[in-house]
């Protein structure tokens, strides 16, 4: 097939519209064709042949001969009916040949002083039909909008039909998702610069036939724009024993990629190009048109960057073939949380790195700042979320008892500005087979109060949901204290540096113990970071906080390596707050 979803055939020539109409003679009388108008005749005009021969043929129309028979008083039919019609035929009327095509029509008929009436069709000269004013103009008014959803070159749909067609499978989602398809081609630039634009033009074409026999019923192509296309797929609730919405999209990208692998013998060999895909998966509550694009779009230029000829899903970890839409540079690491009363591991954090040339890692420092500058935030912290949801729902399968029941992932001060935050929240953990009551956010306090009361709605419809948000960083400004009262919070996390500081600042010893109580007062849990020694460990616990976290008692690890902590610290969990204990 063609493209789904086609819009109604347009059309091109004059044939395609002409209207067949009777020829009378000229000297028929005005009866005769006054009977055949109102009783027998349905053309919109009559066509009349010329009194001589070699003259040119009138024309009739429809309204005006019939107001004419009516007369102003009613007395036209006793004036007119014994006369011969040439004294009513328009002997001037423009005239076209059937092949010419519609502008050229709507061109004549803008051109006729005498205002829009019928145009006499002709063929080799001789009169077919005519044709009516409102029907050239309905037929420009369908090529004009045709031009502008459909590419001229390849038959796709435009980018501007695209995203509308795109934004209406968004509506249609229900309980599916939506898959957009961001394909580039890897050479197109070479093919331009080494054949000329005329082969670079035929690539386009064979690219967009290649792609159409892969498109299922109700699928959308449109070219972006250049060499860059997309297709967009509804996907159907996910069953138990069907595949998952990620693993649809990796095999509707693979069947994109493999078609413009296949050699097409209408090119010669040289002309020939791989492409790079990029998807984007999104269920009822985050399918967004221009959103899905632009990830779909961030996922491929992470194909292209890995060297092309690739597929890369955005916002995935459960395929070993896909990483994080940023770069293949980043990894999640993992930082238990424990009781610091009996040292069981309540919860752990996850935590963004950067890996280095040297297979080291390092803060995410310069990955944020970008992720900030290009609007990306919210979806780099969707992106751990769900890379740390299955890593705990596996956990959680594997050892239901000595697993972490929550886990922690940051939500960055940009992310909450986000539109839909808590649906595309809940939507990724939803895709990651956790629950929302296996999460929690830890916002940071570097956000504005003002910013976090805007996504107070937001942040509530999370709580409702069961996921629990803890404010970070608190202590290391006093204004951070309004953020207790006036947010919904189940735990705070006091600052590193107040823990650094406790045991040689009463200053900080005095925050330790006003955020307890402040805690305590509203019912939330505290947890101090950057626990480094034993005698911090020790005045934690007689200040009465409940939760530490600090590398004296496990340092960040990856995944496979807090599997391992887990079943090994579950043998003895009070060992690490022994005063001689330390993670190294």
């Amino acid at each position: 097939m063609a493209l789904a979803d086609r819009l109604p055939r347009v059309p091109r020539s004059i044939r395609d519209l002409v209207e067949p109409a009777v020829e009378v003679e000229a000297t028929t009388s005005c009866a005769v064709v006054d009977h055949g108008l109102r009783e027998r005749w349905t053309s919109s005009s009559v066509l009349v042949r010329p009194c001589r021969p070699g003259d040119r043929y009138g024309i009739v129309g429809r309204h005006e001969f019939l107001m004419t028979m009516t007369g102003r008083y009613g007395f036209g039919r006793s004036i007119w009916s014994r006369r011969p019609v040439e004294q009513l035929t328009r002997w001037d009327a423009p005239s076209i040949d059937i092949d010419e095509d519609v502008p050229q029509a709507a061109a004549l008929l803008s051109d006729d002083e005498t205002g829009y009436s019928d145009v006499i069709v002709l063929e080799d000269g001789r009169p077919v039909g005519v044709l009516h004013p409102t029907t050239v103009m309905a037929a420009l008014a369908a090529q004009l909008g045709h031009q502008a959803a459909v590419d001229a070159l390849t038959g796709a749909f435009t980018r501007a039909e695209t995203v509308a067609r795109l934004g209406e499978l968004c509506r249609r989602v229900g309980d599916g998702a939506v898959v957009v398809a961001f394909v580039d081609l890897d050479r197109m630039k070479e093919v331009n610069d080494n054949l000329g634009h005329a082969v670079g033009d035929a690539l386009l074409v064979s690219v967009t036939k290649r792609l159409r026999r892969r498109l299922a019923p109700g699928d959308v192509l449109g070219r972006l724009g250049g060499d860059e296309f997309a297709v967009a797929r509804l996907l159907r609730p996910c069953t138990a024993d069907g595949p998952s919405w990620e693993e649809q999209a990796l095999t509707l990208g693979e069947e994109l990629r493999t078609a413009l692998q296949e050699p097409d013998a209408g090119l010669p060999e040289s002309a020939h190009s791989q492409a790079s895909v990029g998807l984007a998966v999104a269920g009822r509550d985050s399918a967004d048109a221009d959103h899905l694009l632009r990830t779909a779009d961030v996922a491929m230029y992470r194909a292209k960057k890995s060297g092309g000829n690739l597929v890369r899903l955005a916002g995935s970890a459960t395929d070993p073939r896909l990483s994080a839409p940023w770069g293949d540079d980043l990894d999640i690491v993992y930082q238990p949380i424990l009781s610091a009363r009996t040292g069981r591991v309540d919860s752990v954090e996850a935590l963004l790195r950067l890996r280095r040339p040297d297979g080291g890692l390092e803060g995410p420092a310069p990955v944020l700042s970008r992720a900030a500058r290009d609007g990306t935030s919210l979806d780099l912290d969707l992106w751990v979320l769900q890379r740390a949801c299955v890593d705990l729902a596996a956990w959680q399968r594997e050892d239901p008892q000595g697993a972490p029941t929550t886990v922690n992932v940051n939500l960055a001060a940009p992310s909450l500005a986000e539109p839909g935050l808590a649906a595309r929240i809940l939507q990724t953990i939803a895709v990651a087979g956790s629950s929302p009551v296996c999460v929690r956010l830890e916002l940071s306090e570097s956000a504005s109060l003002e910013e976090m009361l805007r996504s107070g709605a937001e942040l509530e419809t999370l709580r409702a949901a069961g996921v629990r948000i803890a404010l970070d960083d608190l202590g290391s400004t006093l204004t951070s204290l309004r953020h207790v009262t006036r947010l919904p919070l189940d735990q705070l996390k006091i600052d590193r540096s107040i823990v650094a500081g406790m045991l040689t600042d009463s200053v900080d010893s005095l925050i330790v113990d006003v955020l307890r109580r402040l805690a305590t007062d509203q019912g939330l849990v505290v947890v101090a970071e950057g626990v480094e020694e034993a005698a911090q460990l020790q005045a934690l616990q007689a200040a009465g906080v409940g939760l530490v976290q600090g590398f004296l008692l496990a340092r960040p690890m990856p995944r496979d390596a807090l599997r391992a902590y887990l079943i090994e610290h579950a043998q003895d969990p009070a060992r690490l707050l022994s005063p001689t204990s330390s993670a190294g």
